[in-house]
């Protein structure tokens, strides 16, 4: 059984593709983990609790099979995609291999327009994190304060890799933001990025940059396998 609030916080706009907001429908549910991986996304039940035939739920489950969200299994259907450790950490170090190379062109390339917006976003971040009830997830502020940096390498392709390899790792790396004192830590990471910024050193902010993911990434593998652990004994 699908979710109520799937459906219930799904508005269709009177313009537009059904199958557009269905697909940003899920694809937010599965981000947020409310749709939960190895989910099955029954067809009939997604076409009748969003009031559409099943034409554009099939529309929108591909576009997401194409996105890394979504994949079909013989004689289940379509579902939420489940990676494993070796997936989440080989993708991780794609990541971190294009963030680097982001972080070392916007870098090279900073005007001081550039190095205001990421002071902007840094602020945000940390006055986010600080306060519990922010309206923006910690998540989002993360991400906002690194697009900002890469946001100077001007270079919208290799950004937009860099989102889809987010999108398809989010869920599964939050897990080193529940350790105690790691948001320590994830804050002098952060402000050393930042340092190296206003310090124009590519070099050295593709390299923090580069190290920040991969810790996380490490961080948050271990905390998944030891949380499948625990499921599997229990």
């Amino acid at each position: 059984m699908l979710p109520a609030s799937l459906f219930h916080q799904t508005a269709f706009a009177g313009h537009g593709k059904a199958s557009d907001t269905i697909c940003d429908a899920l694809r937010k549910a599965i981000l947020a983990d409310t749709l939960h991986a190895g989910q099955t996304l029954p067809q009939s039940e997604l076409a009748t609790g969003f009031g559409v035939s099943i034409i554009p739920v099939r529309e929108a489950l591909k576009h997401l099979e194409a996105e890394g969200l979504v994949t079909f299994q013989p004689n289940r259907g379509a579902m939420v995609m489940r990676l494993d450790a070796a997936d989440i950490l080989e993708y991780s170090h794609i990541r971190a291999l294009l963030e680097e190379q982001a972080a070392r062109d916007a870098v090279a390339n900073l005007t001081r327009v550039d190095l205001a917006h990421i002071e902007d976003a840094y602020e945000a971040f940390v006055e986010g994190t600080r306060n519990p009830d922010t309206t923006r997830p910690s998540g989002a502020l993360n991400r906002a304060f690194h697009n900002a940096i890469y946001a100077a390498a001007r270079k919208p392709r290799l950004l937009a890799m860099i989102d889809d390899l987010h999108n398809r790792l989010d869920r599964y790396i939050r897990g080193h933001l529940v350790l105690e004192g790691r948001k320590t830590i994830t804050d002098a990471e952060h402000l050393a990025i930042l340092k190296a910024c206003r310090a124009r050193d590519a070099d050295l902010a593709a390299r923090l940059t580069r190290e920040h993911i991969l810790d996380a990434a490490n961080i948050s593998v271990d905390v998944f396998r030891r949380k499948n652990s625990l499921e599997q004994a229990g």
